[in-house]
């Protein structure tokens, strides 16, 4: 399946910048591995390619500050900065080569962009509407995914909650502007896809951005049909109802989850005074858990990232709110070293994450979140170097790697290394990346592993054992 081009431009530019090019490789795998290369140029590369997905971290922190500003006053705006700056989930995909966090920040630039076209519905607002909503939908089909709901939720918040001072007619849709918005959109979209125009199949009707739409078709049929996924111990095809409830319980900064909570009541509070675009944040929030609850693939963080900007805002509001309300000296004082406290802690919670934040879990998962969740909430193949470490600090002369990843070992110095076969047993050492040892994406061939006691666990994400050679298997 082909997402939209946006992202995996972003990520492109840095390595195209320094003359990398296409290899010519059959294979996706092949031609990245190509394009990396080995040793110090693997390091540069993929720095670069890196680097595409900051500019996205930066327009998630702008959205904030601006949207938390107007839903809580300048405090407002600095703590929703505060709350996703130390956000260890988006900390981790602003800093890898994906295409999650683009349209998590698009589909949060096109909502607020569509708050402010229907609070006045001039044209340069619904332009700008249009920019954001191409632009979204041009980085990954997910963000118009979230998207759609969400401006659903937001309209059913204005005719709840109309402005008192409104006329009647604003309640409608201004169709000249709407139809500009959709206008520019179209144009965004087409421009990523370079203007091409071609049949969707030989032999048929010509359209403009084929690619786009023969994606769509595989998009919708992954939503519906599944992923492989693991849960509390359990692998399934089909997902769980329930699976991203608990990556938000155990992945979520608590003092972040605590502080939306309470933001969620003064929003809903609020729309009665501030009217329908105080719940847009909360709209945004439920429109995010919709789609994730029915979809199938359960893919972990990465796929819901849209909503922490939406909870950090809510979180700002929640922390003004509170330490604002009026009360006795004695419950002033209490709420307030309780806010303190919490915001303490999140300023800590990124110095402990780091440098393994693509791993981070809340004290709910306790010591072990390998039985809670792998895949890319744990495991996205990110210590291969610790590995490549390890085995020269131990002066291992040979090792089998099970690795969650498609870079090459050779690129990090594994040159004593081979990857394992698959139903394989072996002796001697074997490192296994631990989304494999909980049967996701591979077959049940490393069961007579992950049964063994490893030596060392590599990184959060690895582990590594020895089996003599007279061990029974």
């Amino acid at each position: 399946m082909d997402h939209p081009p946006l992202a995996r431009v972003a990520d492109a530019i840095g390595p195209d910048l320094v003359g990398a090019g296409t290899i010519g490789q059959p294979k996706i795998y092949g031609e990245g591995r190509a394009l990396l290369g080995e040793g110090a140029h693997y390091r540069r590369m993929l720095t670069l390619a890196r680097l595409g997905m900051l500019p996205f971290l930066w327009l998630t922190l702008a959205l904030c500050a601006v949207w938390g500003a107007r839903v809580a006053g300048p405090a407002g705006g600095a703590l929703a900065v505060v709350f996703a700056a130390t956000n260890p989930n988006l900390l981790a995909h602003a800093g890898v080569a994906g295409t999650d966090l683009a349209p998590a920040a698009l589909a949060v630039a096109a909502l607020f962009a569509w708050m402010r076209w229907r609070e006045q519905p001039t044209t340069g607002r619904a332009l700008a509407f249009g920019v954001a909503v191409g632009l979204a939908a041009a980085a990954k089909f997910s963000a118009l995914a979230y998207l759609a709901p969400a401006l659903l939720f937001g309209e059913v918040a204005r005719l709840r909650f109309p402005r008192e001072a409104a006329p009647r007619d604003t309640i409608s849709i201004p169709w000249r502007e709407a139809i500009a918005g959709c206008a520019a959109a179209a144009l965004i979209i087409w421009a990523m896809y370079r203007f091409d125009v071609g049949p969707l199949h030989p032999g048929g009707v010509w359209v403009p951005a084929p690619a786009l739409i023969r994606g769509v078709r595989p998009f919708l049929q992954h939503a519906s049909g599944g992923h492989p996924a693991f849960l509390l111990g359990h692998v399934s095809q089909r997902g769980w109802w329930y699976y991203y409830l608990v990556v938000l319980a155990v992945k979520t900064p608590l003092p972040l989850l605590t502080l939306a909570i309470v933001g969620t009541v003064e929003s809903a509070r609020a729309a009665r005074t501030e009217r329908w675009p105080a719940v847009v944040p909360l709209a945004g929030t439920c429109a995010v858990l919709v789609i994730a609850l029915l979809s199938h693939v359960d893919l972990g963080v990465r796929i819901v990232l849209t909503i922490y900007p939406f909870l950090a805002i809510l979180a700002a509001r929640g922390v003004v709110s509170a330490w604002n309300r009026a009360g006795s000296a004695t419950m002033l004082v209490m709420r307030r070293s309780a806010l303190v406290a919490l915001l303490a802690a999140t300023l800590v919670i990124p110095v402990q994450a780091w440098p393994d934040y693509l791993a981070y879990f809340n004290p709910v998962a306790r010591a072990r979140p390998e039985r809670v969740l792998v895949d890319s909430n744990l495991d996205w193949g990110q210590d291969l170097y610790r590995l490549a470490d390890t085995v020269k600090a131990r002066h291992i002369d040979s090792v089998r790697v099970h690795y969650f990843g498609s870079s090459s070992l050779e690129a990090v110095g594994l040159t004593n290394a081979r990857r394992l076969d698959p139903n394989e047993r072996t002796t001697g050492w074997v490192a296994a990346s631990e989304t494999f040892l909980a049967g996701v994406w591979s077959d049940t061939s490393l069961r007579w592993l992950a049964r063994r006691t490893p030596v060392a666990r590599i990184g959060p994400s690895m582990r590594l054992y020895y089996i003599s050679p007279d061990s029974s298997r």
